[in-house]
């Protein structure tokens, strides 16, 4: 019904838990009592059921995916020359600066996310889950694209192959620099890589109020698979 989640109430240092709606709303006093002892729980679903179970919605998520076609692996012809986009080798060590760029581009990454936007998470939730994020990514073995102008990092996009496609889990680009093809140009380096697996399909999810990034998106041929409500439900706060 309500399960625990371990990593999560380690991180915050509160018990966290999950909801996961599929069908129907469950009994709601056998969530009522399985709720007892959770400072949070992130209830999750089809739009209608979290809101017909009352809980107050923090976002949506959009989960997309892209079937890769031959053209979106060519060059645009006004490319960034300037802009080099290569793989960043994460089995040594980091420069201090490449640590530090690497770490404002992770955070910048996460302007949207529902950690930050929710104005209750004040134990600093948010940079706790996005800082270990990178750790996450290097563990276990995400590749990692960054666009670089000399020694400045520009941007950068991680991703993986899952269940047979590819998909993007941090994509950032300085905020000086949106706006002048450097995400296209991240994202065209990932579809080549995939499809030079074998793989041609690449999925993501992000936030619908990110409303630039679903633009963006949407002009690189992705398409929605679903939505679903996430609301960050309090139990130990009445109402």
């Amino acid at each position: 019904m309500i399960q625990f989640l371990p990593f999560d109430s380690s991180l915050f240092g509160y018990r966290v838990g999950k909801l996961l709606l599929e069908k129907s709303l469950p009994d709601m006093d056998r969530i009522q009592s399985a709720a007892h002892g959770y400072q949070l729980i992130y209830v999750m679903g089809k739009p209608g059921l979290v809101k017909l179970g009352g809980w107050p919605p923090i976002s949506t998520r959009v989960d997309l995916v892209k079937a890769i076609l031959k053209s979106d692996l060519e060059a645009d012809s006004e490319d960034l020359d300037e802009v080099e986009i290569g793989e960043q080798d994460l089995s040594g060590s980091l420069s201090d600066t490449d640590q530090q760029q690497l770490r404002e581009l992770v955070f910048t990454s996460g302007q949207c996310s529902r950690f930050r936007q929710d104005p209750l998470l004040a134990n600093k939730e948010y940079e706790k889950l996005y800082s270990t994020w990178w750790e996450t990514i290097t563990s276990q073995n995400h590749r990692v694209m960054v666009a670089r102008n000399g020694d400045r990092l520009l941007g950068f996009i991680t991703f993986r192959l899952l269940r047979g496609r590819a998909y993007v889990d941090l994509f950032a680009v300085e905020g000086k620099s949106q706006g002048k093809g450097i995400g296209r140009k991240l994202m065209r380096k990932v579809f080549q890589e995939v499809y030079a697996t074998g793989l041609v399909q690449v999925g993501l999810s992000t936030q619908k109020a990110n409303q630039r990034a679903m633009a963006f998106y949407r002009s690189a041929g992705f398409q929605s698979l679903k939505e679903t409500l996430i609301a960050h439900w309090r139990p130990e706060i009445p109402g």
